[in-house]
């Protein structure tokens, strides 16, 4: 029987996806283009598709599971899965898989980036210039980062990669990540701490974690409360790990001395976001992940994730692997 693949709401920029078609097809199997936007048009567009491809939106949800008892794997175009609640597939016998190897040297560099334009205050000096001005640059302080200390919550590869890069620099790196113990983070070349002492310690702090209810508002207004007054914030993960109203308040009144974002609790951002009009703030569009070479890198992972799971039932990149033990099995299609 051929396994059908579903993408529920395509990226203008992959379009039409003959890349994608053309690699399932010669494994075997059919690619269907969607264009979804909400739950009941996953329903009336993907019947009998057994793998369904996200891109962003939050469409398929448990009555969506529920509805199409053809479908077996849930994959995310990138390594966050926000977009699907695992638990409540893993119930249902599906498995949900992400392409975990995208862009970490990207988001990394972007990490790094923004951590430099911050601390340098690049975007204020060229915006004065911009402007006519000949800017004071002893107006607010700025450090030497050799010596200074990065704060990372979360070590896995995009963590560790900023690591890397961040001790060519010359910075001390420190990072918590409750899925590591003290000699794993030390081998991924930083120094354990509590979130306590990290939030306590960093000059810098940088936010690697994939959103989950437990990471949900991590950085709340206790947690930025602790960190130190000189402190810069740096988030390349998920806005809403973040709670944005608290980070504006810090921000406006000082508590914190600045923070550069690439992601935001409701995207894109709002005209009339209060962050716009903070001057100790740098965003960017969410563009941490791009790059020419890591937006096909991407696209040769999610064809490998779907030709392994076609071939075995099963790809590596399954993030709730106990499904393993309840997969819903293969129905034959009703045409």
């Amino acid at each position: 029987m051929t396994i059908r693949v579903f993408q529920v709401d395509p990226v203008p920029s992959f379009m039409p996806y003959d890349y994608e078609r053309e690699a399932i097809a010669q494994a075997g199997g059919e690619f269907a283009l969607g264009d979804c936007n909400t739950e009941d048009d996953v329903l009336s567009q993907a019947e009998d598709a057994e793998i369904l491809l996200v891109s962003w939106k939050h469409i398929v949800t448990p009555r969506v599971m529920d509805a199409l008892p053809h479908v077996r794997l849930l994959v995310r175009w990138g390594v966050g899965y926000d977009q699907f609640d695992p638990a409540a597939a893993q119930a249902r016998g599906i498995a949900v898989a992400n392409t975990p190897n995208y862009c970490t040297e990207e988001v990394a560099e972007h990490t790094i980036a923004l951590l430099l334009s911050a601390a340098r205050r690049v975007p204020h000096f060229h915006q004065e210039f911009r402007a006519g001005a000949w800017p004071h640059y002893r107006a607010r302080p700025i450090y030497r980062l050799a010596g200074r200390t990065l704060g990372l919550i979360g070590l896995g590869r995009i963590g560790a990669a900023v690591a890397w890069r961040a001790r060519g620099l010359g910075l001390r790196v420190i990072a918590a990540d409750p899925y590591l113990n003290p000699d794993q983070i030390r081998e991924r070349g930083a120094e354990p701490r509590s979130m306590d002492e990290l939030l306590a310690e960093a000059d810098y702090l940088s936010l690697h974690v994939a959103l989950s209810p437990a990471t949900r508002h991590l950085i709340n207004a206790d947690a930025l409360g602790r960190m130190q007054p000189h402190a810069l914030l740096i988030n390349t993960c998920r806005g809403p790990v973040v709670d944005e109203s608290a980070l504006i308040d810090a921000l406006a009144s000082g508590r914190i001395a600045g923070a550069a974002l690439d992601v935001f609790e409701s995207e894109p951002l709002s005209a009339d976001s209060p962050l716009r009009a903070l001057d100790n703030v740098i965003m960017t569009p969410h563009a941490a992940a791009y790059s020419e070479q890591s937006w096909f890198g991407l696209r040769e992972e999610m064809v490998q994730v779907v030709t392994d799971w076609m071939r075995e039932s099963w790809c590596r990149s399954v993030v709730n692997p106990g499904v393993r033990e309840n997969l819903r099995p293969r129905l034959k299609s009703t045409e």
